[in-house]
């Protein structure tokens, strides 16, 4: 009969492999700790900001863009002159796909430059 862990011999893992093993397992559940507690905030401000999203919601003094401007504020800026719409850095049209497709119109009486 064959001695078999004469023959197989021993595998020899250092006292590092599992202090190394360790330390990414601890890495490993603080991790999922982290993500679950940010997936599920903790009950302690949460409250107190949908009472204040509520609360703004109703209030009248509120902007439309939300924020709160001071009570001076809001009629000093009735009074200036309203700016006319600013015309877009890019034309709307050229950026719209076509219907379907074709080749480019080719302009006659220019001649391509050549390099």
């Amino acid at each position: 009969m064959v001695n078999c862990v004469g023959t197989m011999g021993k595998a020899v893992i250092g006292e590092w492999f599992w202090r190394f093993l360790a330390a990414v397992m601890l890495f490993a559940v603080g991790w999922t700790i982290w993500i679950f507690t940010q997936l599920n905030p903790p009950q302690l401000i949460t409250p107190a900001a949908f009472e204040a999203a509520a609360k703004a919601k109703v209030d009248p003094q509120q902007s439309a863009q939300g924020v709160i401007v001071p009570a001076g504020a809001a009629e000093a800026a009735k009074d200036l002159p309203k700016e006319a719409p600013k015309e877009p850095p890019v034309n709307a049209e050229k950026l719209k796909f076509s219907d379907s497709l074709s080749t480019p119109e080719i302009v006659t009486g220019t001649t391509p430059a050549k390099q």
